[in-house]
């Protein structure tokens, strides 16, 4: 079966390029009558052919092709412009000469240009293989990098955990009501920044391997900011996070679970970097057929010049949270995928008098196209 498919596509792609040669000497000979009725010479006709073999050479895919047209282009030229015409036969003693000489030019001209279309495609295979092995390489760097941030990051909160069990398992008797409560707290504050650690990898792997579907369908945006921050409530009961929807019902057309990890994100990424009791208020509003969703914080803000590298994958800048805890920096690498995927936009910029403003887009849903 493959045998047959193969030799099929030979024989097509044979009598592709023979059509194609055929072709092109057809104009040329047209070409040759019009150059013919303004009383042009022989030899600008001749160069009609020549010019024909070169095009042919670089369209079609084998030499050989060349070498025939070369060969069917003296003998259009004999046929139809020499005495006697429509006849294969030249009375003129000198065309022989000139048929040899045409035939010779067309070719090295045809070989020339082949072996020009060759080295041309040989270029482009080694830049492709090179930006191939550039990829491969950058790909590499960054699994190094996610290997050697995940050891720092896990490192912690692990250490942390463990430590509490050993002091909940060898001192549980001993320690009175508040202390077991705290280190119940710690271990599972450190275990949902864990999981909010994992599902971000998750996405990350995702959106590299092209693997991240979208199950979009019209939702209410305040449902979905709401179900972030009962999410964040649930760890980080020392901010106030304020929701201001301008009293409208926005519907989206939208993946609810992913545009919930999104604004998860950016909440947790607004506590990092800011202290206990801080303000944290999420601004939700219509801006003609999109949906605009902010998220501000009154922490000590982004530096201008880090503000176009923030969407990078690992990029942590120079601040540490107010934890002491580094991040991975996936978190808005993410954001940006996820909404950028939804055809939204993402974007940083202050806030005043102090803090940062993250705010992102969204399609407006229309329930009767989408339900």
């Amino acid at each position: 079966m493959e045998e047959k498919k193969l030799k099929k596509g030979i024989i097509s792609s044979a009598l592709k390029d023979m059509g194609i040669s055929l072709s092109i000497l057809a104009a040329a000979t047209l070409a040759g009558y019009v150059f013919k009725a303004f009383s042009l010479t022989d030899s600008d006709i001749i160069m009609l052919y020549i010019i024909a073999v070169l095009v042919i050479s670089i369209i079609t895919s084998r030499m050989q092709y060349c070498l025939i047209s070369s060969v069917i282009g003296v003998g259009l030229f004999n046929y139809f412009f020499t005495y006697p015409e429509f006849s294969l036969s030249a009375h003129d003693a000198g065309y022989p000469v000139t048929f040899v000489t045409m035939f010779i030019t067309a070719f090295i001209a045809g070989s020339l240009a082949n072996k020009l279309k060759r080295n041309i495609l040989i270029a482009e295979q080694n830049a492709k293989e090179k930006e191939e092995a550039a990829l491969l390489a950058q790909n590499e760097r960054l699994r190094a990098n996610m290997l050697r941030s995940i050891s720092h990051d896990l490192r912690t909160p692990l250490t942390s955990i463990s430590g509490n069990a050993s002091t909940l398992i060898s001192n549980s008797l001993t320690l009175d009501e508040e202390a077991r409560q705290q280190i119940y707290s710690d271990i599972y504050t450190e275990s949902m920044w864990l999981i909010g650690l994992v599902e971000n990898l998750l996405y990350a792997t995702r959106i590299e391997d092209g693997k991240m579907q979208l199950n979009r369908s019209v939702e209410i945006l305040d449902d979905i900011v709401q179900e972030a921050v009962k999410h964040i409530d649930r760890t980080h009961q020392k901010r106030m996070i304020y929701i201001d929807t301008h009293d409208e019902i926005i519907p989206v057309y939208a993946d609810a679970n992913l545009i919930v990890q999104v604004i998860v994100n950016l909440l947790d990424n607004s506590i990092k970097y800011t202290e206990d009791d801080s303000v944290i208020r999420i601004s939700v509003r219509k801006e003609g057929d999109t949906a605009v969703v902010s998220v501000a914080d009154n922490g000590t803000g982004i530096p201008q010049t880090e503000k176009e590298k923030v969407f990078d994958m690992f990029y942590t800048g120079g601040n540490r949270s107010s934890d002491s805890r580094r991040s991975l920096g996936l978190g808005l690498t993410l954001c940006k995928s996820i909404i950028n995927s939804h055809g939204g936009t993402i974007s940083i910029g202050d806030n005043e008098p102090s803090g940062t403003v993250v705010s992102f887009t969204l399609p407006i849903g229309d329930v009767k196209i989408h339900e």
